[in-house]
């Protein structure tokens, strides 16, 4: 009889024999490079898993290294698994070396809305090279908010992301703010996906069919009335 522990061994081995390897693909947007790849047993168990990485992976920009990526995978085809983009993020050594002393932080965070109907979190950091007033802060956030949530409802939700990440766009941003006060230090630092058009689409054919089971059951109680 076979030792406990090589029968444990010979289970872990045939458990991972029957995985298979899954190629993750990132989404047109960002021209759908291979993000890596994840086993799974089953191909609706790599469904909702989450991949990271950065744009200087992805754009081969050594300057976008502090970019964070993060993709969700929601379909799968053969072995390949594609994904949808679901937000980014900027490493926090980076936004540490932004904010220096003597100088204000100006964080706005708001909701857009794209031409094609996704709704996404934004959040921009802007950083004078000195204090200013509350008034001046309130102003230059104000500024920035209608900016880009014109610019969203002007864009593809595609167009946005890639407009957000690219580098001309704080520079755009400065131009915009320069009347109210110059910021040399602007960085689109977060965004996030609320809600993906086709969510809705679901959440539409679920309310029909419950009104239609709703419907069915309401005439066979009265058919059955009747018949009483």
């Amino acid at each position: 009889m076979a030792p406990k522990r090589d029968r444990t061994a010979r289970k872990v081995r045939d458990k991972w024999r029957s995985k298979v390897w899954y190629t993750i693909i990132a989404p047109e947007t960002f021209s759908s490079k291979e993000l890596g790849m994840t086993p799974a047993d089953a191909p609706e168990k790599v469904i909702g898993r989450i991949a990271e990485t950065t744009l200087y992976d992805l754009t081969g920009n050594f300057k976008k290294m502090h970019v964070k990526l993060y993709f969700k995978i929601n379909r799968v085809q053969g072995t390949n698994a594609y994904t949808r983009f679901i937000g980014h993020d900027m490493t926090t050594d980076y936004i540490r070396r932004m904010i220096r002393r003597r100088r204000s932080r100006i964080d706005a965070i708001f909701p857009v809305m794209t031409a094609d109907g996704y709704r996404m979190r934004v959040k921009v950091l802007l950083v004078p090279d000195r204090r200013i007033k509350t008034s001046i802060k309130s102003e230059l956030r104000k500024k920035v908010v209608e900016y880009l949530t014109q610019k969203a409802k002007e864009m593809t939700f595609s167009e946005y992301v890639k407009y957000l990440l690219a580098d001309d766009t704080p520079r755009e941003i400065s131009k915009i703010l320069k009347p109210i006060y110059p910021v040399r230090r602007i960085e689109v630092r977060k965004t996030e996906v609320l809600h993906f058009p086709e969510e809705k689409v679901v959440e539409l054919v679920r309310e029909e069919e419950e009104k239609t089971a709703e419907e069915g059951e309401n005439v066979e109680t009265t058919v059955e009335e009747v018949a009483s």
